[in-house]
């Protein structure tokens, strides 16, 4: 999900070198929720994101309402096979 903005430029040898530099909103978004559980809001996309913590599928809604919904459903029927 990362873009990468590239910038070119030249070396002593006059050769022709590209450098990835990363938008800095991206990496601090990326690192603020890399250990977090539960439901996560994508901010570029719009959409709350959610991994199952029994089966580890990912869940994605509009709105983190109907996030919750799917993840009731989702544990009650479809992974955890019922109650």
């Amino acid at each position: 999900m990362l873009t990468d903005l590239v910038v070119v430029g030249y070396n002593i040898n006059m050769t022709l070198q590209i450098y990835d530099i990363p938008d800095p909103f991206q990496v601090f978004v990326a690192n603020k929720y890399a250990n977090a559980k539960g439901a996560k809001y994508d901010f570029f996309s719009g959409e709350w994101d959610f991994n199952c913590l029994c089966c580890n599928e990912m869940l994605t809604a509009p709105n983190k309402k109907t996030l919750n919904k799917m993840r009731l459903y989702h544990t009650r029927s479809e992974c955890l096979g019922g109650w």
